[in-house]
């Protein structure tokens, strides 16, 4: 099983590398380098928190296995959605008045 976790951890490595580039390459400079500092940040607590939840989930620590999920859950959503707005793919829709356009 650990195997084939490191197998996926380089495979998404890779996969993220590859789709964040071309839109991250249109931004500014500071964004650019935003988006990938955020996105090693965000991998890398991902893959802590698996490793720790199999860690733990091996041994019999169910008291630390659940802590783990939340909490390096948690984390790694929200980074997650930070940085899909970041990229773009969340967009905020702006309200427009109807009566305004009458």
């Amino acid at each position: 099983m650990s195997t084939f976790l490191i197998f996926l951890a380089g495979v998404l490595f890779l996969a993220g590398i590859l789709f964040i580039k071309p839109r991250a390459a249109k931004n500014k400079n500071w964004q650019t380098v935003l988006v990938w500092a955020l996105f090693v940040v965000w991998y890398f607590i991902t893959w802590i928190g698996i490793s720790f939840v199999y860690i733990n989930a091996s041994v019999g620590h169910v008291k630390a296995t659940s802590t783990a999920i939340f909490l390096f859950g948690g984390i790694s959503v929200v980074l997650a959605i930070i940085l899909a707005r970041i990229l773009g793919f969340i967009t905020m829709k702006k309200k427009v008045d109807q009566t305004s356009q009458a």
